[in-house]
């Protein structure tokens, strides 16, 4: 059966499909996806300061805003959620295993669907790693 390996963090990712995890060596890269948006500054993502507000009480505040780079991600999250409903949907593939920091893990969880729920997921990043490199870190934490 053919397993999808999503490896990714929030600014880059690479689907693998291997036909054995038993086999990791094996590994076929599919495609990889960039989201440039996730290495900018906050500073560059942000259209302008956040809105100020007084009360009638002279109370003064301004209006709290999400930070650009955990929308940048989210919107990078919601991308790869999409391109596994895409493969499923396609039977592409009938495991998953999602190679991910925690935190973006989250961030792509809240937006796959619960016929996805049997997941493996490993939370290290590995993105920058080849994939003969990727290959022997894989076998240390699918087959312990």
């Amino acid at each position: 059966m053919i397993t999808w390996i999503l490896i990714a963090n929030s600014a880059e990712a690479k689907f693998l499909t291997s036909e054995n995890l038993r086999v990791v060596d094996k590994l076929k890269l599919l495609r990889e996806l960039e989201h440039p948006n996730s290495r900018k500054k906050a500073a560059e993502l942000m259209s302008d300061k956040p809105g100020h507000y007084k009360t009638d009480s002279g109370v003064r505040g301004s209006y709290a805003k999400s930070d650009p780079r955990e929308i940048e991600a989210e919107h990078f999250a919601i991308q790869l959620a999409h391109e596994l409903k895409s493969g499923w949907d396609k039977n592409q593939y009938k495991h998953l295993v999602i190679v991910t920091p925690a935190h973006f893990y989250g961030l792509i969880g809240k937006h796959l669907d619960n016929h996805l729920s049997d997941i493996v997921h490993i939370s290290k990043d590995y993105t920058r790693y080849p994939l003969a490199k990727l290959a022997e870190s894989l076998k240390e934490h699918l087959f312990v």
